[in-house]
């Protein structure tokens, strides 16, 4: 019986020791020659993301996956919102995105990228600073060349 009771409490411990954990990543990044209006429209479409997402290239949502339609959407305050209960099978699920975009001087933008996900497989958190890397690639380098071509 005691080691049963000790089975128990040591259950207990290791699921106290793992909780499940909401990441956050950050990112900002100065957009030249854009209006806010036109860049919330890009971001504002899915479509346009494999142009700016290394880890977006080949993501093809499921038709119930809510990330299509933004959960909040102010193109007059510049903010922008999606949200994935389900998010990437197998890897992470309540995914969220979260966009901030102001005008600044000299006809420019900044732009703010908060991510959030729960991991749902142990590898996941390895990959955080690769997330990291293409999240600034993707808001400094490729959003900027996307929307040069798009906005001219």
């Amino acid at each position: 019986m005691r080691s049963l009771a000790g089975a128990f409490l040591l259950s207990i411990g290791v699921v106290a020791i793992h909780p499940v954990l909401a990441l956050q990543l950050k990112s900002s990044a100065r957009i030249p020659s854009i209006r806010r209006a036109d860049l919330h429209s890009f971001l504002a479409t899915p479509t346009h993301w494999p142009e700016i997402g290394l880890s977006s290239h080949s993501v093809k949502p499921p038709p119930s996956n809510q990330i299509d339609t933004p959960l909040n959407s102010n193109m007059e305050d510049g903010t922008l919102e999606f949200y994935s209960e389900e998010g990437v099978p197998g890897f992470a699920n309540r995914c969220s995105m979260k966009f901030d975009i102001r005008e600044v001087e000299g006809g420019q933008c900044e732009v703010d990228l908060q991510m959030g996900f729960e991991p749902r497989n142990p590898i996941v958190p390895l990959g955080i600073p690769f997330l990291g890397v293409d999240n600034n690639l993707a808001l400094n380098v490729l959003l900027p060349r996307a929307v040069k071509r798009r906005f001219g």
